[in-house]
């Protein structure tokens, strides 16, 4: 696996770039620990400003739930995240 420490901005600049729909993921923000398969990456834009959004499905739950996460607004608060792309060398990613 390979690691890697970020600046918020990189971090950010990772997600867009490289997480793709059904790589899976595991992201630790605020105190919000999310596990599971991306199944959206939203660039849209809202209120005249960009957007990038991400909806994955948790595992473990027995709800079958999802959770979509604003990375935009939620940036500052990431402190770290795993990402195993579909294809591809797993990345653990440290914001710093």
């Amino acid at each position: 696996m390979k690691t890697l420490e970020l600046t918020t901005p990189q971090a950010v600049e990772y997600l867009k770039e490289n997480v793709k729909m059904h790589d899976r993921i595991e992201l630790s923000y605020n105190r919000i620990y999310a596990e599971g398969e991306i199944i959206n990456v939203d660039f849209s834009e809202y209120f005249g400003k960009p957007g990038f959004k991400l909806m994955i499905s948790l595992d473990e739950s027995e709800l079958g739930a999802t959770i979509e996460v604003d990375v935009l607004e939620v940036q500052d608060d990431i402190i770290e995240f795993i990402h195993y792309p579909k294809d591809g060398e797993s990345v653990e990613v440290d914001v710093v």
